[in-house]
Formats: C-alpha cells, sequence, structure tokens
C-alpha cells in the first residue's frame, strides 16, 4: 500500500511537473482574464511564506507584468496539455511558444516562470496553493536553478480562472 501511494505521488509530481513546464505560448484560444482578487490573496500568502526565508520573498510590479504578459500564451500551453487525446505536436508546440515568448517577455532578466494549475472543482485556497507547491517542490526547485535563479527574492504572480481550470502563473527573481 505504502509502494503504490509513492508511486501515485511519483506520478502526481510527474504530471504537475509537465504542467509547471508548460506555461507560455502566444495568443490564446479563450480570453485569458484576469481573476485581481485572488491574485492579491496569492500575492499575500506567498509574502507570508517567505517571511520564514532567508532572505524574504517580495512581490515585484515589474516581475508581475512579465507574468501578464506571459498568461495567454500559459492559457494555450495549458489547454494543449489537457485536450483528450492529447495532440503531442500541438503540446510540444505551445512549450517551445512558451519558452520562446517568455525569454523574450524578460528582457534578459533572471527569471523563472512557475505555473501551477488547479482543476476547477479544486478552489484555490492558501492550504490548497501551499500543497501544490509541496508536491511540486522538488520540480520548482530544478526549474529555478536551471533559470539561474539560486536565491529567490522576488516575484510576480497572475491569476486565471478558465472553465476548466484555474492558472496561477508566478515569475521568480532573485
Amino acid at each position: 500500500m505504502k509502494k503504490l501511494k509513492r508511486l501515485v505521488a511519483v506520478l502526481l509530481t510527474g504530471i504537475m511537473a509537465l504542467a509547471m513546464l508548460t506555461a507560455c505560448g502566444v495568443t490564446p484560444s479563450a480570453p485569458s482574464m484576469r481573476d485581481t482578487a485572488l491574485e492579491r490573496d496569492v500575492a499575500k500568502w506567498t509574502v507570508e511564506w517567505g517571511k520564514n526565508q532567508n532572505p524574504t520573498l517580495t512581490v515585484d510590479s515589474e516581475l508581475t507584468e512579465i507574468s501578464n504578459k506571459c498568461l495567454p500564451v500559459a492559457v494555450k500551453a495549458v489547454d494543449a496539455r489537457l485536450t483528450s487525446p492529447i495532440d503531442q505536436k500541438a503540446y510540444f508546440d505551445a512549450v517551445k511558444k512558451r519558452e520562446t515568448f517568455f525569454a523574450e517577455a524578460k528582457k534578459g532578466k533572471t527569471a523563472a516562470l512557475v505555473p501551477v494549475d488547479f482543476s476547477s472543482e479544486e478552489e484555490v485556497t492558501k492550504d490548497t496553493l501551499a500543497h501544490a507547491y509541496a508536491a511540486l517542490r522538488p520540480d520548482i526547485q530544478s526549474n529555478l536553478e536551471q533559470a539561474g535563479v539560486m536565491n529567490p527574492t522576488k516575484f510576480g504572480v497572475t491569476v486565471t480562472k478558465q472553465k476548466e481550470y484555474t492558472l496561477v502563473l508566478f515569475v521568480v527573481s532573485q
């Protein structure tokens, strides 16, 4: 039973890692309206968690703007991943567009894109976000290191609610 739970946890982490790595493309198939109220809550929770770290995390308006620019292509990438059956070509095209678009949007800054999505049935709360972070922590850490963000101190975040999911899109920098 423990092995089965561990296997399920590893599979879930892998799926969530794929979600995290597919977050920035070009124009969405559906409009991506920001949920600014939830955005403020997510930013507040993240700052609270960051108080226990050294250095602390702070919200950065420039990183939030980068996240906002990437939001439509992030939606397109999540849409491609959630298509059933998944169209591998569309999915990989969305990933490539995400990488290209994010590289242009960050304008040489050392930053990492960290998308976290929740099914529409799951409410995004401080606890559910903390659980998602805990499940994705190794993948997030790897993503930050690959982007050269060794000591995260600043972040920006945007949130959109779509029909099938809620996407929380972080941009993290030092």
